[in-house]
This record gives C-alpha cells, structure tokens and sequence, in this order.
C-alpha cells in the first residue's frame, strides 16, 4: 500500500476524533444545559397554568381604593379579597365589599355587598349578593346595585326593599341621582304595583 495514502488516511481519521472530542469538550455540556433549561421553562409554564386555573390565582388581600375629584367628592371602595379578571384587565371581582360615597355638603352613601365587579379606571362598581345602602334615615336592600360615575346615578335592582323612619316599601327599582340626590322608585313592569306600607 502506499505511504502517502495511509498517510492521508490517517490524518482524516485524527482529524475526524479530533473533532469529536473538540465538541464533546466544548460544545456537548451547553447543549444539555439548553435542553436543561427548555425543560425547566416547560414545567414552570406548565406551574403557571395550573396556578392560573387553581381556586386562588391572583388573590389580592384587603383591598382599599380611594378616589377623588376636583370638587372634592371622594368615593372610598374596600374589600376583604379580590381577583383580577384575565379578560378584562380594568376590572376587579371583590368579595366581602364596603363602600363609601362622600360628596361636599351631603350626607356619605354607605354600600356593603358580598361581591362586586370594580372598574380600575372609571371607578363604575356594580355590587351584587345582600346588598344594603344607608344613606341618612334611609335604608335599602336589594340584590343588585350599579354605581355608574358617568351618568351620576346609582341604580339598585331586584327585591328592593326601602325603609325611613315612617314609610317601608317594595320595588323593583330605585334611582338616586348623585348630584342632587333625589330618589324614584319604580317598577320594572309597569302593571305592577309599589307596595307602600306608612305610619302617620
């Protein structure tokens, strides 16, 4: 056989192990650190998932907002927890919720609810579940009540029952303007009829 060939032969053949070993050394350890590491990412995302669909994913503990506007009038909302919505990130659900209406000149609105779904960024509020408003001598309780800032109107639905000192009546629906805090009581069905119960 002849020299050079084997020569050339045996040059490929260390070049080749030479190579091998180049990358077993060098490059083999990052390769498994980054399969490492996308295994690691995997199992953290797939943590993530099962937190976001867990019973307590985004709890937020005593909660307290306080708005104020230039005219002074200050709407203070608290609650013992509350969750953030994944679909609409403006808005928070509340539980165990009480909140205040404190306007210049005028008596606080009080507002306690079981739950609520509050908008981070026009403070509109709808409180649900035993929901009781006192304002003054008067007392209300319903199931539903819509805060709407926008329109300065509060509007309380469904099995609303309100009392004074002398009257006691049934509804379905009672509006009370924010700006000069005048109440209508109606029903949503206009054949029905508002059970008034008074003493004189």
């Amino acid at each position: 056989m002849d020299i050079k060939k084997v020569s050339q032969y045996s040059l490929i053949i260390l070049l080749v192990i030479t190579s091998l070993l180049f990358y077993y050394q060098y490059f083999a350890d990052d390769v498994k650190k980054i399969d490492n590491n996308v295994s690691e990412n995997v199992l953290e995302k797939k943590d993530a998932e099962v937190n976001l669909n867990g019973e307590d994913k985004n709890i937020i503990e005593n909660l307290k907002y306080i708005s104020e506007d230039l005219l002074g009038n200050k709407y203070i909302l608290t609650a013992q927890s509350a969750t953030l919505k994944e679909d609409k990130l403006n808005e928070v659900q509340l539980f165990e919720v009480n909140a205040e209406i404190a306007r210049e000149n005028q008596e606080i609105i009080y507002i306690f609810s079981k739950t609520a779904n509050y908008n981070k960024i026009n403070n509109n509020t709808v409180f649900k579940k035993k929901v009781n408003v006192k304002y003054g001598n008067q007392k209300i309780n319903s199931e539903i009540l819509d805060l709407n800032f926008k329109n300065q109107i509060i509007e309380i639905l469904e099995n609303v029952y309100y009392v004074n000192e002398n009257t006691k009546i049934k509804a379905d629906k009672v509006e009370i303007d924010l700006v000069d805090k005048k109440l209508k009581i109606s029903m949503i069905n206009k054949k029905d009829k508002v059970n008034i119960t008074s003493k004189y």
